[in-house]
């Protein structure tokens, strides 16, 4: 047997020859920060291709519809900018480009043919986190130990269901070992690095989903969320991430799986708001429970995207949960969005948090590292020797494992907390509640490893099994705005814990210079779509004070 270490090169080697030779950079830069503007220089993809991947899916999913635009060339035209961010960040696992290409042939053969398209995403490239069970290819997730076990079909949740839409699967993305970690890297892949800025990673664990839509390699990628997991590299990337409520997209079969109290969901990544209500409306209309009898029979409530005229929205916001304060940047992206808001005549409240650390340290992580972590044990055996477990992953160990009656007990606390919360939710009367994603702007890589690790601002979501939606603020991180000076309190606070201590130390105003911010927009169970009006009155907002 092959040591994990000659498993994990040669599977690079296999990812790496599978990129066309003429679509391989002849070289990089020294100096580069962002990997847009190579992309868009290097002469890979024509002018054409370049528009096709700068265009959102709700102007796509027509023109492929009508046969205006052929699947091949908008396929082509994904597939080649994500093998250039791919040479840049590292943002991808399986490269899938041969099948896709095939397929939109297929599919533009059918098109001359009938006239009709395949369904309501004919067409269009969608790409995969690498969880996600694809025919013919791998679903490692880091390990060693699953690489070159090809899965034999779709999973029947969201990927079989995406080609029943019409839409063509052509890349898998990058995450971390495990993924349990907020920094996308694994032994097997690499690192995968912020697609805005090569020294600051792009979140965990869909990192990979959000380094490549950030750079607009993908118009639509599939993520997965438990703590935070959709919503962290959204926010990192300066772009929309849709967190659901359980089960309204389907993800019944994810790659080293294991049933947690809290599940795991899946969601979109998008760089517009059109193309995020375009998968979402097309994916609900199409009757997804009729397949998969886990999801509830919710159509797509097209009027309930949209605030009605006159009315006004009540809004809780949490700018600081008393656990880690966020870092200045942050704080100034809650601050210009509740001003946004209050200005236009919205109601705008603090929103009590006070009970989210708690529930944090004594609900949501106690669930997640309850098979004491068995389950990385076992996936990290598959190799002999064992491969590693990667230092900083949100792993349980022997202590943590709760037995058949203590999760029982865990969960009808969590239920009661559920419950708790659903009457304040009702009691306050409020649309949203709006909060930070995460306390910080930025990590360097492998940073995570020694972040005393906090994700209780998104996990709590995960918890009451709310819907949450990262939506980007305008605001960018800048050196004069976001001084230390310049923000009150900050830099005479002292920390209450070490999450706090080390989010307060790391802050590095220099490095994050320029990175934008995103906050989220949590509006209660199987809220997406009200979570979409509320994203839509804050776009215009932005839009009427950019006039």
């Amino acid at each position: 047997m092959s040591s994990w270490q000659d498993i994990c090169q040669f599977k690079r080697g296999l990812q790496a020859g599978n990129i066309p030779f003429n679509w391989r950079l002849k070289s990089l830069p020294d100096d580069y920060k962002s990997s847009i503007p190579i992309v868009e220089s290097c002469g890979i993809l024509t002018a054409e291709e370049l528009a096709i991947t700068n265009t959102d899916a709700s102007i796509l999913v027509p023109k492929l519809q009508i046969g205006e635009l052929t699947a091949v060339k908008v396929v082509t035209a994904f597939c080649k900018r994500a093998a250039v961010l791919q040479q840049l960040t590292k943002c991808c696992t399986e490269l899938m480009f041969g099948d896709a290409l095939e397929t939109a042939e297929r599919l533009d053969e059918e098109f001359a043919k009938t006239g009709k398209p395949s369904g309501p995403l004919h067409g269009l490239p969608i790409s995969l986190k690498d969880c996600c069970e694809v025919e013919g290819y791998d679903a490692c997730v880091g390990w060693a130990g699953l690489c070159f076990q090809p899965i034999e079909q779709h999973s029947v949740s969201t990927i079989a269901q995406a080609v029943r839409l019409g839409a063509v699967l052509y890349v898998k993305t990058n995450v971390p070992q495990s993924m349990m970690m907020s920094d996308s890297y694994n032994h097997v892949f690499g690192q995968s690095v912020n697609s805005l800025h090569r020294g600051l990673v792009s979140g965990g664990s869909s990192g990979g989903e959000g380094a490549l839509v950030g750079g607009r390699g993908s118009v639509i990628g599939i993520g997965t969320d438990i703590g935070g997991s959709i919503r962290i590299p959204a926010a990192l990337q300066g772009i929309y991430g849709l967190c659901p409520s359980a089960f309204r997209v389907s993800w019944r079969r994810a790659a080293n799986h294991q049933e947690y109290l809290i599940p795991s969901v899946a969601g979109p990544l998008t760089w517009s708001l059109d193309s995020l209500k375009t998968y979402m409306e097309a994916y609900c209309s199409s009757s997804p429970w009729q397949i998969d009898p886990s999801l509830p029979p919710i159509p797509w409530r097209t009027e309930l995207t949209k605030l009605p005229s006159g009315q006004k929205l009540k809004l809780g916001f949490i700018h600081n949960d008393s656990y880690v304060l966020p870092q200045p940047p942050v704080q100034r992206a809650m601050n210009h969005v509740r001003e946004l808001f209050t200005t236009a005549g919205h109601e705008c409240i603090d929103w009590d948090s006070s009970s989210q650390p708690t529930s944090y340290y004594e609900l949501w992580e106690p669930a997640i590292l309850a098979d004491g972590g068995e389950g990385c044990e076992a996936a990290c055996n598959l190799s002999d020797p064992p491969q590693p477990l990667i230092e900083g992953t949100l792993v349980g160990k022997l202590e943590h494992k709760l037995d058949l009656s203590q999760r029982q007990a865990l969960a009808r606390k969590i239920l009661e907390y559920k419950q708790m919360y659903a009457q304040k939710m009702l009691d306050s009367g409020v649309d949203a509640i709006i909060a930070p994603v995460l306390p910080w702007v930025g990590y360097k890589p492998k940073q995570w490893v020694v972040s005393s690790q906090y994700v209780g601002y998104s996990a709590h979501w995960n918890l009451l099994d709310y819907s949450a939606l990262t939506v980007p603020t305008g605001v960018v991180a800048d050196r004069e705005l976001d001084s230390i000076e310049a923000c009150p309190g900050w830099k005479d606070h002292k920390p209450k814990n070490k999450s706090d201590e080390f989010n307060h130390a790391q802050y590095d105003l220099e490095l994050v210079q320029g990175m934008p911010i995103g906050v989220q927009l949590v509006t209660g169970h199987y809220g997406e779509e009200k979570a979409i009006m509320v994203a839509g009155v804050l776009e215009e907002l932005r839009k009427s004070t950019q006039a």
